[in-house]
Order: structure tokens, then C-alpha cells, then sequence
């Protein structure tokens, strides 16, 4: 799989799941703070990804 597609399927997970914890926690929220929280899930898998092989080396 190249990087691309990695990112787009993170992208569709990370808005999933950012929109239901936002819904089932926060039901009076609206679908931006789930896009948000969705956005800040994939930007901290790219991050912690990046400690990942930071460790590595």
C-alpha cells in the first residue's frame, strides 16, 4: 500500500470515529467538533508514528 492510500484510510477512520466518541459523549455538540476530533485523531497517529521510528533509530 503507498502513503497515500494509508493517509485517505486513516482519514475515513479517523472522521468515523471522531463523530461517534463526539456523539456519544457530547450529543448536544455539533458535526464540526466530530470532524475536529476526527482530524486530531489521525494528526496523533501521524505523530505518535513518528516517535515510533524516532525510537528506532
Amino acid at each position: 500500500m503507498n502513503a497515500f492510500l494509508i493517509f485517505v484510510v486513516r482519514l475515513i477512520l479517523g472522521l468515523v470515529f471522531g463523530i461517534f466518541l463526539i456523539r456519544l459523549f457530547r450529543p448536544e455538540w455539533g458535526i464540526y467538533h466530530g470532524v475536529a476530533a476526527g482530524l486530531i485523531l489521525v494528526a496523533m497517529a501521524y505523530v505518535m508514528a513518528l516517535f515510533r521510528k524516532k525510537k528506532q533509530k
